[in-house]
């Protein structure tokens, strides 16, 4: 697999505070048990092999084949999650890394959808398109009373996953976002880390996403999670704006310390330069900074462990201690090359 940004994310046009979109539909086979019941390889093999068939275009990976970074980079992607980097079995990636499916995941069939700067209505639309494909040719486990059944109860119904990935700086720093996750949980919805559930934020990037898909259909669950995203973004705005009527100094004497960092650092943690990367990102967006070729996303992505890995020679021994020195000094490299130290 490549190492290089995904060919959707690279042409995105950047935002304020939304960052992209993902739709996840699960799936199973009715006549397999699910992966947690059943280890039964030969049956998912014959299952990755059909599946091939009808997935033209698409390139198969043998994600236990892969070396740990090779995992690493694709969960860095959002192409994969963490536990079926650790666990699953095969994936399906199409040409430009917006569509993977992953196959014995928590269920039989796992689609993700990806993509920014356009409606989340296409990019639905997309992982329905390769739905219909698997559909006509496997017969999913579906009750009429219930709709898709899945191996999670609160993935039972539609099936369907959908989150938006947001930068929300002012409202975290300011402790105010809890309130939001507090409200919004009793409707259905959650705010989580830069991986989804169990992972956590750096950047103060977080996923906004729905938690339950039983007694709702797919557009239901896509129409309320966008008014919940406007809501979250006017909240947002609302604090920058106040930030910088009231503390400017402060405010720009932030970001222009963390644009020097990322400049000039020699070595760097991944959570300092998520930091810095954001306060950077906050002056971007208040034209308070000038950086034409300044994309915070594909940024945050790039200086990951796994990618950051990728660039370091693979001949060379080292000790686990030695190893993170080297990545946080790649990682100081690789910024300030990209922002012109």
């Amino acid at each position: 697999m490549s190492s290089k940004i995904s060919t959707w994310l690279e042409s995105a046009v950047e935002t304020p505070i939304e960052m992209s979109s993902r739709i996840r539909l699960a799936r199973n086979i009715e006549s397999l048990p699910f992966p947690g019941r059943s280890q039964d390889e030969e049956k998912f093999a014959q299952l990755v092999q059909d599946m091939a068939i009808h997935l033209e275009g698409y390139q198969q990976v043998d994600v236990r084949k892969l070396s740990y970074e090779e995992r690493g980079v694709l969960v860095e992607k959002h192409l994969i999650s963490p536990n079926f980097a650790k666990h699953g079995h095969a994936c399906f990636i199409n040409e430009d890394e917006s569509i993977s499916i992953m196959v014995h995941e928590e269920d039989h069939i796992r689609i993700q959808s990806l993509g920014a700067s356009v409606d989340m209505n296409e990019i639905y639309a997309a992982a329905e398109q390769v739905d219909k494909i698997l559909e006509d040719n496997f017969k999913y486990a579906f009750d009429e009373n219930y709709g898709y059944l899945t191996a999670c109860p609160t993935n039972v119904g539609t099936g369907l996953r959908a989150s938006i990935m947001v930068h929300l700086p002012a409202l975290a720093s300011t402790g105010l976002l809890q309130q939001f996750v507090s409200n919004i949980s009793r409707f259905g919805f959650t705010l989580r880390g830069i991986y989804g559930e169990g992972s956590q934020s750096i950047g103060y990037i977080y996923q906004l996403s729905n938690q339950l898909t039983l007694g709702q259909t797919e557009d239901e669950i896509i129409d309320n999670l966008l008014e919940l995203k406007e809501q979250l973004i006017e909240e947002e705005i609302s604090l920058r704006e106040r930030f910088i009527g009231e503390h400017e100094v402060e405010t720009r004497d932030r970001i222009f310390r963390s644009l020097g960092l990322l400049r000039y650092a020699q070595t760097i943690s991944l959570k300092e330069a998520a930091k810095a990367l954001s306060d950077v990102k906050i002056g971007v967006d208040l034209e308070l900074l000038t950086l034409e070729k300044f994309k915070f996303q594909p940024l945050i992505q790039m200086i990951q462990p796994a990618f950051i890995k990728t660039l370091i020679d693979s001949d060379e021994v080292l000790s686990v201690a030695e190893l993170d020195k080297k990545i946080d000094e790649r990682r100081a490299t690789l910024l300030r090359n990209t922002l012109g130290g």
